[in-house]
């Protein structure tokens, strides 16, 4: 039979494997169908999204398509999530550079298009539509791509070629709250979810703004921030 197998950090395989057995009264044959894989450059991310079981990917390290499309027997995943927009960066090294560096001037490009005037409160990623072609590639066709990383108005570059000729399904809108949170508050309160596990930091709500520029920054340990109002004085 074909599986993914763990042989440690960044070991990753997918091949053919004996069939599972029981051998102990105490065994217990586990059917996994599905599994996260989680692609950053930041330590503190990948530590987190380890601790939460997701298979992780380092794009410094690691070509994230070639490896998604090796642990899936080439056939991609079934959905990818682009939480990154246009605040995608190059990879440093690693075997992604090559094609990244072909791109570059499209990626220049795109730059001046989200951005055209210079806000020194904050500036695009150097490769803008990075995330949203390496979806593309990486999801298995008739996968689905669902897109809640900011892609503002100015934006005018997506693969959709690509997603097209993979007859892919695309949603993207600005986080639906109104959709969503009925149904993850009943995730939290019957204790499917914790998402006190995702908080790293807990600031003063007088602090937002500060607290909102170490999480752009992407200061280490800055992934999700709790603000807590001040209880109200009276006189």
């Amino acid at each position: 039979m074909k599986a993914v197998t763990w042989h440690g950090v960044g070991d990753i395989r997918f091949g053919d494997v004996p069939d599972p057995r029981i051998e102990e009264p105490t065994d217990a044959i586990v059917r996994v169908t599905t599994s996260a894989i989680c692609g950053t450059d930041l330590d503190d991310r990948l530590a987190l999204a380890r601790a939460q079981h997701a298979e992780v990917v380092d794009f410094n390290v690691e070509d994230p398509v070639q490896t998604i499309l090796d642990l899936t027997g080439g056939v991609g995943v079934d959905r990818v999530i682009d939480a990154v927009g246009v605040d995608a960066e190059r990879p440093a090294e690693g075997p992604a550079t090559r094609q990244v560096e072909e791109q570059a001037g499209q990626f220049d490009t795109e730059r001046g298009q989200v951005a055209p005037k210079t806000d020194p409160a904050w500036a695009p990623g150097d490769a803008p539509s990075l995330a949203a072609r390496w979806a593309v590639e990486a999801v298995a066709k008739a996968g689905t791509v669902g897109v809640i990383g900011v892609y503002p108005q100015t934006v005018t570059s997506y693969p959709f070629g690509a997603a097209m000729m993979k007859n892919l399904t695309v949603k993207a809108g600005n986080c639906h709250h109104r959709r969503y949170i009925p149904t993850l508050l009943q995730l939290v309160t019957n204790g499917t979810v914790d998402p006190a596990q995702l908080l790293t930091e807990h600031e003063p709500l007088t602090d937002v703004l500060a607290a909102y520029r170490q999480f752009q920054d992407r200061d280490p340990g800055w992934l999700k921030v709790a603000l807590t109002a001040e209880p109200a004085t009276t006189t």
